[in-house]
């Protein structure tokens, strides 16, 4: 049924394409499963593989180490860059104009199997060691780690936590769910992992250079039709992530 509904919604979509097909360059960094540089997949290549279909423009995508990226962005060198929560760029030079939300990232505990624990408040994690990427930075937890309530213990990047996770090195990490999920299901005895709660929750969009606002009401519709079809989770779904 959503199958119809998505085929329908694609032919009322028509008039948001137009003669004057253009193409604009995308921003991503390797990120697995957002952004997966090896093979040009993940699911923000979906998203816009879909956008595309539905606006009729042409979605140009080139990978950077992300301060380069950022860079670029400020420089009108890249067009589009998505997965974006408007507060954390507030700061930037460009900041940039953003499409409606078309999903979230959000900050999780993964524990390791028998670890797990109920967190109401980050209070609740006080004389614990929790695992990070380094270089992360979560507000809520500040001052906790300046008092020393909470030890903190980095990880390069995220596969290296969860690799820190299995061996034993660390009773609980905090994690982008996608990722964790993800992770679970490519390596097989990840899957005793336990989720557990949640510490940050952000609605991200498609951060735009201002040069190009232009493209935002179609950008707009085009991620609504995808919301309202079902078009988002499913391709969210096929990583192995529920939002």
């Amino acid at each position: 049924m959503k199958i119809l509904v998505y085929a329908i919604s694609l032919m009322c979509a028509v008039w948001l394409t137009d003669a004057r097909s253009e193409t604009f360059k995308v921003g991503f960094y390797n990120y697995p499963p957002m952004m997966i540089e090896s093979g040009q997949t993940g699911i923000y290549q979906e998203l816009l593989d879909e956008l595309g279909q539905i606006t009729g423009h042409r979605f140009q995508v080139e990978y950077f180490p992300y301060a380069r990226l950022a860079k670029r962005f400020d420089l009108g060198q890249v067009d589009l860059e998505p997965g974006v929560f408007p507060g954390w760029v507030k700061q930037q030079k460009v900041p940039g104009v953003f499409s409606v939300p078309f999903g979230k990232v959000i900050d999780i505990l993964v524990f390791a199997p028998g670890k797990h624990f109920k967190v109401n408040t980050p209070n609740d994690l006080t004389g614990r060691t929790l695992g990070f990427v380094r270089g992360y930075s979560y507000p809520e937890l500040r001052e906790l780690f300046d008092s020393g309530a909470v030890h903190r213990s980095d990880a390069v990047n995220e596969k290296q936590l969860m690799a820190m996770l299995a061996a034993g090195r660390m009773d609980q990490i905090l994690i982008n769910k996608a990722v964790a999920q993800y992770s679970m299901l490519q390596v097989p005895k990840y899957s005793e992992f336990v989720l557990g709660d949640i510490l940050g929750s952000y609605d991200v969009s498609i951060r735009v250079h201002p040069s190009k606002k232009a493209l935002l009401p179609k950008l707009d519709e085009a991620i609504l039709i995808m919301k309202r079809s079902g078009a988002i989770t499913r391709i969210y779904g096929k990583y192995g992530v529920s939002l």
